[in-house]
């Protein structure tokens, strides 16, 4: 009853969304545009990108999700998020859409809020581009992302390819396949993309 009373506490805390009449230059990072920042004691900023509705969750460090909900895709204001409910601990806030994922690390500890940008993970749809018949190049722009990982499925579903992808590229040799579509599952465990490509002898 206690935990139950601690999370619905936790819910009610995180549920302030607010958003704030502040505009955000653009800051470098992967997912251009995206950015969180600490704005009072234990209050975050998370500026987005108008035009495309963005997906938002914060998540405990035991991976329980507190809160999820939906950046409107015509806000073009910060998004205010109240955590001063949050006990002592380490928070993931994170937001995605079907171009990018990013991933902000917050420490709470005693009456003060951390973000620190060298926690933040972020990366954006990879593109993947022919250098050779049936030959793909797979790019995948990311910043403090360790693992990544690369599956490739026929039509029917099937695997016929999987395995690490380590670094921002990496090319792959589909010239013993049949002819078909083909689609790469490409990114972390958190976050992954899928493309379609046909192969043609």
């Amino acid at each position: 009853m206690k935990r139950f009373r601690l999370s619905i506490a936790v819910l009610l805390s995180v549920w302030s969304l607010a958003g704030l009449g502040e505009a955000k230059a653009d800051n470098g990072s992967v997912a251009n545009g995206v950015n969180v920042e600490k704005s009072e004691q234990k209050k975050v900023r998370l500026y987005t990108k108008a035009g495309i509705a963005v997906d938002v969750a914060i998540i405990d460090a035991d991976g329980n999700v507190l809160y999820r909900g939906v950046v409107a895709k015509d806000n073009q204001k910060a998004t205010s998020f109240n955590l001063k409910g949050l006990p002592d601990g380490q928070y993931y806030l994170t937001a995605s859409n079907d171009t990018y994922w990013m991933s902000q690390g917050l420490t709470i500890k005693g009456n003060a809020l951390n973000v620190d940008e060298r926690n933040m993970q972020q990366l954006t749809q990879p593109t993947l581009t022919t250098y050779e018949k049936n030959k793909f190049e797979v790019n995948l722009p990311a910043k403090n992302v360790a693992e990544a990982s690369v599956a490739i499925y026929d039509a029917q579903n099937i695997l016929v390819q999987a395995g690490a992808f380590k670094g921002s590229v990496r090319r792959f040799d589909l010239s013993g396949l049949p002819d078909g579509a083909y689609t790469f599952i490409v990114g972390p465990d958190q976050k992954q993309f899928s493309s379609r490509i046909d192969i043609k002898h």
